[in-house]
């Protein structure tokens, strides 16, 4: 008859710091703060685990377990019984059913980092993208006033510098426009209207 058995269970710190990372210094009641697999962190520390039960909880998301079976659980989307035999801690697992389990929990955990590389990568293009979009506002707030200002009968610093004005506007318009609309596309916002 198979059973969970939750004395297999390794060892809550040894796990969470295995899967977790660096962890911070834990409170006098176990708790450590650290950087949250569920979401993408700035601090770094949204998320807070007892080293000695397993419990968690993301305060981003308020996702909250007891233990390193419901973090599994919650982590990889999967039912306690596999969560338990990854673990180790399910009764009357097989080396052979134990190696599987532990090729697709490496399986998923190589998906999950490939997915947090290219959202980082996004992340990271957004932002060149928005510091563009600054940088061609600028230029063109700046070119618009130098118009205007010689459209109102400013000295030209040159013989044609309305005319360089107009086309460098032109030129910066568009490549906003297009810079634009590739951040709103990047950041999902293309079809929001």
């Amino acid at each position: 008859m198979s059973r969970f058995r939750k004395e297999f269970l390794p060892p809550a710190r040894s796990f969470l710091e295995k899967e977790l990372g660096q962890l911070g210094r834990p409170n006098r009641k176990g708790w450590a703060l650290g950087n949250c697999p569920f979401h993408k962190s700035k601090s770094r520390r949204s998320f807070a685990v007892n080293l000695d039960s397993g419990a968690f909880r993301c305060f981003g998301f308020d996702v909250r377990g007891g233990d390193i079976v419901s973090f599994v659980m919650v982590r990889d989307a999967i039912p306690f019984r596999i969560a338990a035999q990854h673990l180790g801690a399910w009764q009357d697992v097989s080396g052979e059913q134990r190696a599987e389990l532990t090729r697709q929990m490496a399986k998923k955990k190589k998906e999950r980092e490939q997915l947090a590389k290219v959202k980082e990568v996004e992340r990271i293009k957004l932002l060149e993208l928005r510091d563009e979009i600054h940088f061609l506002a600028a230029i063109q707030r700046e070119t618009s006033e130098r118009l205007s200002q010689l459209l109102q009968g400013a000295e030209p610093v040159c013989e044609d510098e309305a005319e360089r004005c107009w086309e460098v506007l032109s030129l910066v318009l568009d490549d906003l426009r297009l810079t634009e609309d590739e951040y709103m596309n990047l950041a999902g916002l293309d079809g929001a209207a």
